[in-house]
């Protein structure tokens, strides 16, 4: 299986819900769906990888770019709850500095 995206709007961010594997398949879904949503952002964009069982490098990728393109319309892109495995994937790329990870979605919506 590949991604599944899943998203629901708060007063002030979006929140997408993924369940998969983020591979290079799922990354380009991802992609469509963070396109759309960074073209006119009304808030933050919190991305739950609770249920994300992988991530490779084009998954990591989309939400740093999407993370640039928000920073510059003054909100940020926030993943939450991501497994060991996708904490060690974005530890080794060196991109834990530059999208935030919360340890739940609480604390993603939260900060």
């Amino acid at each position: 299986m590949s991604i599944r995206v899943s998203k629901r709007n708060t007063e002030k961010d979006a929140i997408f819900q993924l369940e998969g594997r983020l591979d290079t398949a799922g990354s380009a879904i991802l992609k469509l769906e963070l396109d759309m949503a960074t073209q006119n952002p009304t808030g933050n964009i919190i991305i739950d990888m609770s249920k994300v069982s992988f991530i490779s490098s084009a998954g990591i990728g989309i939400t740093v770019k999407a993370q640039s393109i928000l920073k510059q319309k003054g909100f940020e892109v926030r993943v939450a709850a991501a497994t060991e495995e996708v904490k060690k994937v974005y530890d080794l790329l060196g991109f834990s500095h530059v999208v935030k990870l919360f340890p739940t979605l609480n604390d993603a919506l939260k900060a």
